[in-house]
């Protein structure tokens, strides 16, 4: 009888906790990761990465977490600056990414990185939220049929005129 694709979601740990069991008991690791696909379907890990992770095992690494990486933490796209961009931009539609990324000290493209995360956009020079609610769609409607109406009499004054 086969059994396939018993678990549907994994972690990294516990497939790396799985391969160096088997690792652990003499299982090569091309058999190692046929057992992999048996239980958690063929997008797991690649043949490739679990022999790698096997003779990682084998060089003496014990851990099957990631090892923290060197390199430059983030300090411009935290959290307390994606607020601060987001009160700066409901306190002045008008602003700009260049004031923006001044008033917080940070670079031109970390400032246009939180607005993307923002997901706000630039309509007539004011910063909206892309995601109107009804409410807000039905109130813009309403004002657009008014101007439209307005226009159409305005148009209709000026021909009678001639």
């Amino acid at each position: 009888m086969e059994r396939r694709c018993v678990l549907n979601s994994w972690s990294k740990e516990e497939v790396r906790a799985v391969i160096r069991y088997e690792w652990a008991h003499g299982v090569s690791g091309t058999e190692v990761h046929n057992r992999l696909v048996e239980v958690y379907g063929p997008g797991v890990m690649s043949k490739q990465m679990v022999r790698r992770w096997c003779r990682t095992f084998s060089d003496g690494r014990q851990q099957v977490e990631d090892i923290p990486r060197a390199g430059r933490t983030r300090t411009a796209t935290t959290d307390a600056n994606v607020g601060k961009v987001d009160d700066m931009i409901r306190a002045n539609r008008r602003i700009t990414i260049n004031e923006v990324a001044e008033e917080l000290g940070i670079s031109l493209e970390r400032a246009q990185n939180i607005h993307d995360i923002l997901q706000y956009r630039k309509v007539s020079a004011r910063w909206v939220p892309r995601q109107l609610t009804s409410t807000h769609q039905e109130q813009r409607m309403a004002v657009s049929l008014e101007h439209l109406v307005h226009e159409k009499s305005r148009r209709k004054a000026i021909w009678k005129q001639y």
